[in-house]
């Protein structure tokens, strides 16, 4: 069930018998009529993602006509859709949205390492300085009514979630805490995304720790010496492994082994293509 910012419910969405599903729309009297009907291939890659200020507009994340999924907003009335946003090889995942006024400012995309992208240029001089603030990937995930204070975290590879509070007005975040204390003294391993070519041709976007004695440099790192290496496998199918902080690779790593993770096909986030690729193959 999807309902707007005053709870009132708009939209159900029901499976149907062939894998996909019908998006219904809420009338008087408690009745539901179809509104629209995404086919199974679609399934896993479309979905509404929230209302307009207005109600009258829904953020909708669609690979219907398209391989990656894109963000649109579409008009209700109308059914007309507008691109917001879109990426070639990933599909738009996160979205930053205004806290009262609810139009989207930005979108991420993760096809290496999450990216986000700025819609809205009133917060571009933000983005720009928290880029610069602390290393790994920056998330906002909180902000006042009257947006001038975000809480925001920075993911990294080797080391604990890093908390700031950011004061927009003066352009100036402050360090509040980590996630993890006993992570801050510990040596921690890096994970360097590499790309792996099926035998049919499909990219493989996969994840390696080396151990910390290892120095890491370029974009494909090599040991100095053989070494043994455990293969983490996701689980799912229909997930995926990204960028961070792994404890499984860093216990691995520590102890002198490499580790790889290997995005398969039927991993999401990379297209409709490639999560269909797995129908009936995987086991």
């Amino acid at each position: 069930f999807l309902s707007d910012d005053d709870y009132k419910v708009r939209f159900a969405t029901k499976m149907t018998p062939d894998g996909g599903y019908e998006i219904l729309k809420a009338a008087d009297g408690g009745q539901w009529s179809p509104y629209l009907k995404i086919e199974m291939e679609d399934s896993m890659t479309t979905g509404p993602r929230g209302f307009d200020k207005a109600g009258t507009t829904l953020y909708f994340v669609d690979s219907r006509g398209r391989n990656t999924a894109a963000l649109t907003a579409l008009d209700l009335d109308t059914k007309k859709q507008t691109v917001i946003g879109e990426d070639a090889k990933a599909d738009i995942g996160g979205l930053l949205v205004h806290p009262t006024e609810k139009n989207v400012q930005a979108y991420s995309a993760n096809y290496l390492r999450n990216d986000w992208r700025v819609v809205d240029k009133s917060i571009q001089g933000d983005f720009d300085y928290l880029r610069d603030v602390a290393e790994g990937e920056f998330v906002v995930g909180s902000r006042s009514l009257d947006d001038k204070k975000w809480i925001v975290t920075y993911v990294m590879d080797n080391g604990p979630v890093r908390y700031y509070v950011y004061d927009r007005p003066q352009k100036k975040a402050t360090f509040l805490f980590t996630n993890n204390q006993d992570l801050e003294k510990a040596t921690l391993a890096k994970m360097t995304p590499v790309i792996i070519k099926s035998r049919d041709g499909l990219d493989l976007i996969s994840y390696l720790t080396l151990p910390p004695t290892e120095r890491v440099s370029g974009s494909t790192p090599r040991p100095s010496k053989p070494l043994p290496m455990v293969l983490n496998v996701h689980g799912g199918p229909w997930g995926r492994d990204a960028w961070g902080y792994n404890p499984t690779h860093q216990w691995l790593a520590n102890r002198g082994y490499a580790v790889l993770s290997v995005n398969f096909r039927g991993s999401t986030g990379f297209g409709k293509n490639f999560i269909n690729a797995s129908n009936l193959e995987w086991a």
